[in-house]
């Protein structure tokens, strides 16, 4: 995870779990969030194809350049790359791992915002997981970031993240880099790395 917002959100997540498959959505506390909340989200899930925004912080909304609730985040890609979102939700859902992708979003001419999403699972009601946390937090952020609306998200890079097994942390990202200039390059490899998608070892005891 390269985000301050990814990593204190998991953090929060994993300790409020505390061992159990996933905890439940009325022990967040978002007030234990205060300084990262502007970039957290929840989903509901009422079926398999269906992940709705059902709260979406104000400084993604405000990166992406419109109201996010009551959409659904599958919505937002196209092709293989919705299908791999897909799998990757299903995953998070069945056998209680934390989905990190990174995206980036363009328009036009204009070179791409690159961003950090983390999602993480969540029980509402009886013992399946049936919302989802998580956040998006801009990782580079073009100095027209804000003024368009940004719909269209690329893949770039996904993993599934354990929370027992967690990898190692590189330097985090505190604040966006901010492109004076439309021209301007992005640093960064952008090539997608696809990992294993389908089953997955589960944690959770029948």
């Amino acid at each position: 995870m390269k985000h301050k917002s990814s990593n204190e959100l998991f953090e929060y997540w994993n300790s409020v779990r505390d061992g159990r498959f996933a905890p439940n959505r009325f022990e967040i506390e978002p007030v234990k969030l205060a300084d990262v909340l502007p970039d957290v989200f929840i989903l509901e899930c009422p079926d398999i194809s269906t992940y709705r925004f059902r709260l979406a912080g104000t400084r993604i909304c405000t990166s992406l350049g419109h109201e996010l609730r009551g959409n659904n985040l599958l919505n937002y890609w196209n092709g293989d790359d919705k299908e791999a979102v897909h799998n990757l939700l299903h995953n998070v859902a069945k056998d209680g791992a934390g989905a990190l992708i990174e995206f980036e979003c363009s328009n036009a001419d204009r070179e791409p915002a690159v961003f950090e999403m983390l999602v993480l699972p969540l029980v509402h009601t009886g013992e399946n997981v049936n919302r989802m946390l998580g956040s998006i937090s801009a990782i580079t952020r073009p100095y027209w970031t804000g003024t368009l609306e940004l719909r269209q998200l690329k893949l770039m890079s996904f993993d599934l993240i354990w929370p027992e097994i967690r990898p190692a942390t590189p330097e985090v990202v505190e604040q966006p880099v901010v492109l004076a200039e439309a021209h301007a390059r992005i640093p960064g490899d952008a090539r997608r790395r696809f990992r294993v998608l389908e089953g997955g070892l589960s944690r959770r005891s029948d």
